[in-house]
């Protein structure tokens, strides 16, 4: 089930018109494509644990994270577009596709400057907003071992 985290972050995204307004649901993406346009909003998975682990496995409560990059030609336009993603995704929950997510909870803006191939391209602007979504996984059912 944690594979519908990134399309439920998604979801949240496109549905939310602060961000649609400055960057259009088409150009939010879970694979970056080169010609995608700018600005443009990449969501990959990072991390998928445990919250808090019991010896005998009946946790179910997991926090996966996602990383939410806000590429743009200018600092200003990153900086200024993460800060709105960061305010959509923070505190969002529901059902997505069955999945139950409690809460998503932003833990900060980040900013790079990429210069591209050997210092030959325009280089792009990176704010990326580091994102935990806490959602209930299917309890696990362990082999006994035996030898």
């Amino acid at each position: 089930m944690s594979a519908l985290i990134v399309p439920a972050v998604r979801y949240v995204l496109t549905q939310t018109a602060a961000v649609t307004a400055v960057v259009p649901a088409d150009r939010i993406l879970t694979a970056y494509r080169d010609g995608s346009g700018l600005p443009a909003i990449l969501i990959t998975p990072e991390s998928d644990d445990a919250v808090s682990p019991s010896m005998l496995r009946t946790d179910c409560l997991r926090r996966f994270t996602v990383e939410i990059a806000v590429i743009a030609d200018t600092l200003k336009a990153a900086r200024e577009t993460a800060e709105i993603v960061r305010t959509a995704v923070h505190g969002a929950k529901g059902t997505y596709s069955g999945l139950t997510i409690f809460e998503i909870r932003e833990r900060g803006i980040n900013s790079t400057y990429d210069i591209g191939a050997e210092a030959t391209e325009k280089g792009i602007h990176i704010a990326t907003v580091q994102a935990d979504a806490y959602y209930r996984a299917a309890a696990v059912n362990p082999t006994t071992i035996a030898g």
